[in-house]
């Protein structure tokens, strides 16, 4: 009976499903223990009304997957240069009125609505869709793909140029993640290498000019960030610059092999965003170390089951989509992970489908619904050739 109604509204690749569900049952677990800080400030020291919320969000993002999975995948082909216009329009909106938070106009409000949300997230999905849609037009047996170059690189720079201003990780993010799926769509290696080149000379230029132009104010802040990543040793404990990174190995180192148990997390009370930037370091300290592989583990069965579909695609643009999106979910993974762990300087990077923050996960189940409908294809598809 349960099987029954599981293959009846959960198509698709089921490790995938697996996944979502298991990283959505470790957010709620995690989210209400980190939220006891933020909710001792304004909601009488009570963690389930964040809880609650929380929980509605990952709700509204399993029913999201399950009707984005439903849709036929070539619907995304199609509306990808629509939906992509659409989303650098709203980045360009956010620029120019987007509300600060953090320092950073990265956050649009409907009106009339009040709601608040990142067009970056969107500019993800969109982004992705789009490449997979311009290397599969181009692809041809033994040939490369040089001519879809142009088309790409244009518009990957247009939505990189209007969010790094505000938001460098994200930036970086997009950027590299669509390098990558250039390279896998066979774009030519000078092109790439150059737009590299380009890009580093570019980012050096924008580090010298940062306190000449309004719009590089940011650039202070990475650099310094970058700063105090390379100079830890020198850097007083009491700097503030490092407590972020601080703390967090203080959770992780404290957390040991078997965690303190859920709940019992200290470093929550002193670690800035502990429900979404730092919650890597949580579940480390509250499940140790095998949690933390846990947490790592279904990114990389992730990745691999995306290989599989990947593989079991007939079809250019599905098998490009899927990469696409799977790099984009595992490389903000890593990043945040990395954070934690000290191998990166402090980004800002969710931990998709755990940390809290409600426009990361629609977004986030949206991408998994993208993924899961080339998967249910795939399977009808082959189901069809075996009847």
């Amino acid at each position: 009976m349960i099987n029954e109604a599981f293959n009846k509204y959960f198509k698709g690749d089921r490790v995938i499903w697996g996944i979502i569900f298991f990283l959505a049952l470790f957010s709620g677990l995690v989210v209400y223990s980190a939220t006891g800080n933020l909710a001792a400030k304004h909601h009488s020291g009570s963690a389930i009304y964040y809880l609650f919320k929380h929980v509605g969000f990952l709700i509204a993002g399993i029913v999201i997957i399950v009707f984005v999975h439903n849709l036929p995948y070539k619907l995304f082909g199609r509306l990808s240069v629509v939906i992509l216009y659409i989303a650098i329009g709203l980045l360009g909106v956010t620029l120019v009125s987007g509300i600060s938070l953090n320092q950073a106009s990265r956050w649009l409000t409907v009106p009339g609505v009040g709601v608040s949300f990142q067009p970056s997230e969107f500019a993800k999905l969109a982004l992705m869709m789009y490449i997979a849609r311009i290397l599969a037009q181009h692809q041809q047996d033994g040939k490369s793909a040089g001519k879809a170059f142009k088309p790409i690189i244009i518009h990957v720079m247009i939505v990189c140029g209007l969010i790094f201003t505000e938001d460098f990780s994200t930036a970086a993010l997009i950027g590299g993640t669509s390098m990558v799926l250039m390279f896998i769509g066979r774009i030519p290696m000078k092109y790439l290498l150059s737009t590299i080149g380009a890009a580093a000379l570019l980012l050096m230029l924008v580090m010298l000019l940062s306190s000449y132009v309004p719009y590089f104010h940011r650039a202070e802040t990475w650099k310094a960030r970058v700063e105090r990543f390379w100079n830890e040793d020198e850097l007083s404990e009491d700097d503030d610059g490092s407590y972020q990174s601080n703390m967090s190995k203080m959770a992780i180192a404290t957390g040991g092999v078997l965690g303190k148990r859920p709940g019992n997390s200290r470093q929550r009370y002193f670690l800035p965003h502990p429900y979404s930037d730092f919650v890597y370091a949580i579940i480390i300290e509250e499940y140790g170390l095998w949690g933390g592989i846990l947490i790592l583990l279904a990114y990389l069965i992730l990745l691999y089951r995306a290989g599989v579909i990947v593989k079991e695609s007939t079809r250019t643009f599905p098998a490009f989509l899927v990469i696409g999106l799977t790099l984009m979910l595992v490389f903000q993974a890593f990043m945040n992970m990395g954070v934690a762990v000290g191998v990166f300087p402090v980004t800002g990077q969710t931990l998709p489908l755990v940390s809290m923050g409600g426009t990361s996960i629609l977004f986030t189940c949206l991408s998994f619904g993208a993924i899961l409908s080339v998967s249910r294809f795939n399977m009808e598809e082959k189901q069809e050739i075996k009847e």
